[in-house]
């Protein structure tokens, strides 16, 4: 009699044993610690978390995770900028011409604009380097709301290789026919080695301004979080140079000056 409780007893702590073990087994959140004291590592002021894994469960391991605190840093804004002589010239012309009626503006608009394109052209300048960029063809209203005639208007820019080669060409088109103002833009036809130097020129003013400013507050710059290039502006136009009918008495004097590549960044400096 004795014997046969001492079986029972065994079968039913082995099944609650098994049960215990397929439960720990299939939710695997609810594994305890591998020991006492493993949640004393964890650092004051972190939450633990738990990590399921394939492992078996008594070798799964607690991970703690702790927040990262706020990142600081001095945020420095450069500005830098870069000048050279241009290259390019861009040269714009227009014709403008008036008649009684639509088809006669036009035609006389064309035959005075082919000349202008033809007087720049003998100087060398390719056709491809010639392009139109306006046509117009409006009404002119009288007082008492009547047509009175029709104005055509015709525009052309040309890209000049050589700079002094502006001239000529602006006195070829205006002794040709044009009667618009002309203009002229300066600029470079590589563009890059300006925007680096103005950038690296931002670079340098950011990092002066950040040692003051460490030098200032009493802290020691560790090294560099973070670089933006805010802006790099392209180099800046000499502005407009009109060219009225009068100049075709006299070469038209032109400087080209310099053009300027402005750049800006924001770096954030860590400490």
């Amino acid at each position: 009699m004795i014997e046969r409780v001492r079986r029972s007893l065994r079968s039913i702590l082995a099944v609650a044993v098994a049960s215990f073990t397929l439960v720990g087994c299939s939710t695997g959140n609810l594994v305890p610690p591998a020991s006492p004291d493993a949640w004393a590592t964890a650092p004051t002021g972190a939450s633990p978390r738990l990590v399921a894994d394939s492992t078996p469960s008594s070798a799964r391991s607690i991970a703690i995770g702790q927040d990262s605190g706020p990142v600081h840093g001095l945020v420095v804004t450069g500005t830098g900028q870069a000048s050279a002589r241009p290259d390019l010239a861009i040269v714009s012309a227009g014709v403008e011409t008036r008649a009684p009626s639509a088809q006669e503006a036009q035609n006389q608009n064309n035959q005075t604009m082919q000349k202008v394109i033809d007087a720049i052209k003998t100087l060398g300048v390719q056709a491809s380097a010639i392009q139109t960029t306006g046509i117009s063809l409006y009404p002119v209203i009288g007082e008492d709301q009547a047509v009175t005639g029709y104005v055509a208007s015709n525009h052309v820019t040309v890209r000049v290789d050589a700079i002094d080669q502006v001239g000529p060409v602006l006195d070829a088109a205006v002794k040709a026919g044009a009667n618009l103002a002309s203009n002229v833009r300066f600029t470079l036809k590589d563009q890059s080695a300006l925007r680096n130097k103005a950038l690296a020129a931002a670079i340098g003013e950011a990092k002066s301004k950040a040692g003051v400013m460490a030098e200032a507050l009493g802290v020691e710059i560790s090294g560099i979080q973070s670089v933006t290039e805010m802006s790099v502006s392209g180099p800046m136009p000499l502005g407009e140079k009109p060219a009225g009918a009068g100049v075709a008495a006299a070469a038209a004097p032109i400087e080209p000056g310099e053009v300027t590549v402005v750049a800006q960044v924001t770096i954030v400096f860590g400490f």
